[in-house]
């Protein structure tokens, strides 16, 4: 999908990671919430931004503690029935 490796969680996307920076899926409803963080943009990879989607760039992800973004992540993951 984006050139990336990518893990899931109980067979739904959870997060990826490409070179300087990471990818994260957070749903909709935890998106301006994953926007607000250090770092943050909208995935964007044909023009059209993927909602509940984002990149963050590597080094604020990690400064941030990337359990962090891994747990926002899984609370998506955790609310979609298991596949």
């Amino acid at each position: 999908m984006f050139g990336g490796f990518c893990w899931m969680l109980h067979g739904h996307m959870l997060c990826g990671v490409e070179v300087g920076r990471f990818m994260f899926r957070v749903g909709k409803d935890l998106e301006a919430e994953a926007l607000s963080r250090p770092g943050a943009k909208p995935m964007d990879i044909t023009g059209k931004p993927m909602r509940g989607i984002v990149w963050v760039n590597a080094d604020d992800a990690i400064d941030a503690g990337l359990g962090n973004w891994i747990e926002l992540a899984a609370r998506f993951a955790n609310s979609l029935p298991p596949k």
